[in-house]
């Protein structure tokens, strides 16, 4: 691994809860492997933890780094494509990687929402009719994500 080339990555999860780290045996695993079918939406999230490897130049040592960042479902309502992308992801993905990451026990509620937000963008020509879900053009960023960063920042 050479010093200048880091490896960089992004490793994603739909979670019920924002909580970082559970330790073993922690009553918080009671929830993967079920479905708990009166959860609100907004308790789900996308988690998405950035990770890094970098060789560093004088002791040749690999510095392992990660970000974990929590987006609430129901951020994605007002983020044109996005419910779109998400649910072609859920239904589509290769069933070995859904299982690893354990989709099944949020996509009683996940779904559903994801499908509502879509018909709504629909509805309000936020997307286009026959639109294939597949990556932006601007990848990451969705059609209005500027004003709705400066709404959120309190511009």
């Amino acid at each position: 691994m050479p010093t200048d080339k880091p490896i960089k990555r992004g490793s994603w999860a739909f979670q019920l809860g924002d909580i970082l780290f559970v330790p073993p045996g922690d009553s918080y695993n009671q929830n993967y492997g079920i479905q708990l079918p009166d959860t609100d939406i907004s308790h789900y999230y996308l988690r998405v933890d950035y990770q890094t490897l970098r060789r560093l130049p004088l002791s040749g040592a690999i510095v392992f780094n990660f970000k974990a960042l929590f987006t609430p479902i129901t951020s994605f309502r007002d983020e044109p494509y996005i419910p779109s992308i998400a649910l072609k992801v859920l239904r589509e993905g290769k069933r070995n990687l859904m299982e690893h990451k354990d989709t099944w026990h949020t996509e009683h509620v996940v779904i559903p929402a994801l499908e509502a937000y879509e018909r709504e963008q629909l509805e309000k020509g936020l997307i286009v009719k026959d639109w294939e879900p597949c990556t932006l053009d601007e990848y990451p960023w969705f059609p209005g994500w500027e004003e709705k960063w400066h709404r959120e920042q309190g511009f």
